[in-house]
């Protein structure tokens, strides 16, 4: 017998809404399961002697932020591109502006990758006209152009002319080697505390086994510090 047409509708509502109810369960789980993977992870990983680090490195968030992530990166370092490229931006755009994450960027240059010194002198002396963030992304995005160059430098200087650094402090800065004790003492905090592959985190003080994805990084703020609780202004770039 045929089902009369009111009736079919109506048993396609009621399919397309146990269709939705099962794909949100779905989503709430993975959710859940997710924030319980990445607590778990930190819980966990041991605490580590974090020494001088609060001192070092490049900072972009607030003070107060209640997540501080540490990553020790070299210019060189495909990995460490491929995550400033793909993930860093979210980080930067959706995360740090909510106050609840604080970045530090660590300057770890791996032996072997001889045009890495160069780029972190030049990033150092971007810092020192408060645009270090801005020299990492060129830095990062054009890494095939310098990377494998005899005279990176020439690139630096065109990298810092487009982030628009005075060229003059800028060149001062590069000839006299101004910026490179902070990268000195960065390299020093990792070489502390073992870090021997880049690019290497450590949330809150507890090292992450391996590379971050935004997705993850988001979980970890979102369970260590839920949205709805006091939020910080964020605060400018800068070096401790």
């Amino acid at each position: 017998m045929a089902v009369p047409r009111p009736m079919k509708l109506f048993y396609f509502g009621l399919g397309l809404i146990a269709v939705l109810g099962a794909f949100l369960i779905f989503g709430q789980s993975r959710l859940l399961q997710r924030s319980r993977s990445v607590t778990e992870t930190l819980a966990s990983a041991p605490q580590a002697p974090m020494g001088n680090v609060a001192a070092t490195g490049h900072v972009l968030g607030s003070d107060s932020a209640p997540v501080e992530i540490v990553e020790f990166a070299d210019f060189e370092c495909p990995a460490c591109a491929r995550f400033a490229i793909l993930e860093w931006p979210y980080v930067q755009e959706r995360l740090i502006p909510t106050g609840r994450l604080r970045w530090r960027f660590m300057d770890f240059p791996l032996q072997g990758h001889t045009n890495s010194p160069a780029a972190h002198l030049a990033a150092g002396c971007a810092a020192e006209q408060g645009k270090f963030f801005e020299m990492m992304d060129l830095v990062y995005n054009r890494q095939n152009e310098w990377a494998t160059e005899k005279r990176p430098e020439r690139y630096m200087r065109d990298y810092a002319r487009q982030v628009g650094l005075d060229l003059s402090a800028y060149d001062r800065c590069v000839e006299t080697k101004h910026a490179q004790p902070g990268v000195d003492a960065d390299y020093a905090e990792g070489e502390h505390l073992g870090v021997n592959e880049t690019p290497t985190f450590f949330v809150n003080g507890r090292e992450w086994p391996g590379l971050l994805v935004y997705d993850q990084i988001k979980a970890i703020v979102d369970s260590l510090a839920p949205e709805g609780g006091k939020r910080p202004a964020a605060t400018r770039a800068r070096r401790p």
